[in-house]
């Protein structure tokens, strides 16, 4: 929801995010934002974590946009969908010819 924040507070413990956190952090802000959270603990709102494309929209009511997004997708050709979460997961780890080999 749009009180929502998001942050990194690992440093505080004296620790690093695990399991690729940071690897995927940048992945999904860029450098400058993911260092910057990362270094330093801070919180970003709602609203920042949207401008930054970490989250796709900020929404009144989460569950209920759940609900119309999953019965959307739902209504769709399964193996078209899941051919597509493949290709789009998978962008980031091949070159841009690999990916449209993946997408035949």
């Amino acid at each position: 929801g749009p009180k929502a924040k998001f942050g990194q507070p690992e440093i505080g413990l004296g620790i690093i995010l695990g399991a690729g956190g940071t690897q995927r952090l940048v992945r999904s802000v860029g450098k400058s934002l993911a260092m910057e959270m990362c270094l330093t603990a801070r919180q970003i709102s709602a609203e920042e974590a949207q401008q930054a494309g970490l989250v796709a929209k900020v929404v009144d009511d989460p569950v209920d946009e759940a609900v119309d997004v999953a019965t959307k997708i739902a209504s769709y050709s399964q193996p078209a969908v899941a051919m597509c979460k493949e290709s789009v997961n998978a962008a980031y780890d091949l070159s841009l010819n690999e990916g449209v080999r993946l997408e035949r």
